[in-house]
């Protein structure tokens, strides 16, 4: 036990000298300075955020997974280096990042309307380049060494990015405003998956139509992209908690209690979708959509226990294709009326698929002694599970009476979770 002391306090003497000597001996820094100009226009890149990502040391000799493969590493963007994090470059274009640590760094520059550099390479290309991958990469990114008490001077230019636009309607003409609008595009395997940023202080490709139903995304390099506009409905409830100090902190908690996204020129398939093709630099407006609102239908129902027929609460439910198999939207028993509701399907021939079909009962979280900022979740018991089921659903108007009835599950659930 002496001994243990004695460590303990030869660990806490030497911390205590450690950090009398680093307030003592200031850190060895530099800094970074320029200018960023649009490459279109010649003048000065005003108001674009300038960041330092480090440039990481060259990757062991273990051979590297395939692109695409569960064990290979996901790309992540850097953090910014440096003292100054991310600036603002002034009405010259101008720019000035201190407080450095010494190593080597890309130059990282973003302004709304010009191609993103950093999300024009991969992470392996960015770290383990070839030698033709390694110019481009420099070209598009400016390397800079940063040394102890040094300047270094970075010129970077930016490229003028492709922008679509369009306006998307309902299809009695009135806009669809307010929807959320993404861009897809096609990942290494082929399949159409969210376009995002890589970088930490820009938005991903997404955006919300205005009150006309116009939408424009710009940025882009060129390629193939696919419009996505999504109908949703969100439910809002405002809670409250007490802190300890007398202060009420207010929630708004927003639910998404049902969407379904459309495609291209307006259909909910993505097969049945076009894709649009834009060039470097391209403004191309057009991408249009409109929303068939008037073959859209409720399909609403009811989960039914085979034993006995009873009404069972809780289950998840999707309603897929009937010729690709393709799922189309998916839904849970509501809690307020026990029922299922897919609250805007296109006409169509479908199957819904019915899984975890169970009876629960829910019991309020009982909050701790020191009660969490965020509301807490109701406990979800599981009284009885049922197996699962499909039901071939042909819908032409709205359908409030659908009744999918699952069998007894041969091995009854006895887990809780939690629930919304």
């Amino acid at each position: 036990m002496g001994q243990g002391l004695c460590v303990t306090a030869l660990l806490l003497a030497t911390a205590a000298t450690a950090q009398t000597h680093s307030a003592t001996t200031p850190e060895q820094t530099g800094s970074v300075t320029g200018h960023v100009f649009c490459a279109d226009t010649n003048q000065p890149a005003r108001f674009a955020k300038v960041s330092l990502e480090p440039i990481a040391d060259p990757p062991s000799s273990t051979p590297a997974a395939s692109p695409g493969s569960a064990s290979s590493p996901k790309p992540a963007f850097k953090p910014p280096a440096g003292g100054s994090g991310t600036v603002e470059t002034t009405l010259d274009g101008s720019f000035t990042l201190t407080k450095i640590k010494p190593g080597d760094y890309y130059v990282v520059v973003q302004k709304q309307g010009y191609v993103k550099p950093r999300d024009m390479f991969t992470q392996k290309e960015i770290d383990d380049p070839t030698p033709a991958m390694r110019a481009l990469v420099e070209q598009a990114l400016p390397r800079v060494r940063v040394e102890a008490n040094q300047t270094e001077h970075a010129e970077v230019r930016l490229d003028r990015g492709a922008a679509i636009s369009g306006t998307i309607l309902y299809d009695d003409g009135s806009p669809a405003a307010e929807l959320s609008v993404q861009l897809l595009h096609k990942d290494a395997n082929g399949k159409w998956v969210a376009l995002t940023s890589s970088g930490n202080f820009t938005p991903g490709y997404e955006t919300t139509t205005d009150d006309r139903g116009f939408f424009r995304m710009a940025s882009l390099l060129s390629g193939e992209y696919m419009i996505d506009a999504t109908l949703s409905l969100t439910d809002s409830k405002i809670t409250s908690t007490q802190m300890p100090g007398g202060e009420t902190m207010v929630f708004n908690t927003q639910t998404f209690r049902f969407s379904l996204p459309f495609y291209g020129s307006g259909t909910a398939r993505i097969a049945d979708a076009a894709a649009i093709k834009v060039r470097a630099g391209q403004e191309l407006p057009g991408a249009d959509m409109t929303i068939p609102l008037s073959k859209l239908h409720k399909l609403n129902g009811r989960v039914i226990a085979g034993r006995d027929g009873h009404v069972v609460n809780a289950a998840s439910l999707s309603l897929v294709t009937r010729d690709d198999n393709k799922e189309l939207a998916s839904s849970d028993i509501s809690r307020e009326d026990g029922l299922f509701h897919f609250e805007f399907v296109p006409e169509g021939d479908y199957i819904l698929k019915v899984s975890n079909a169970r009876d629960s009962v829910w019991v309020p979280a009982t909050p701790p002694h020191n009660a969490s900022l965020f509301p807490q979740p109701d406990k979800e018991r599981v009284l009885q599970a049922y197996g699962d089921t499909e039901l071939p659903i042909l819908l032409s108007g709205d359908m409030l009476d659908a009744i999918a009835t699952v069998p007894p599950d041969a091995k009854p659930s006895t887990t809780s979770s939690s629930s919304q």
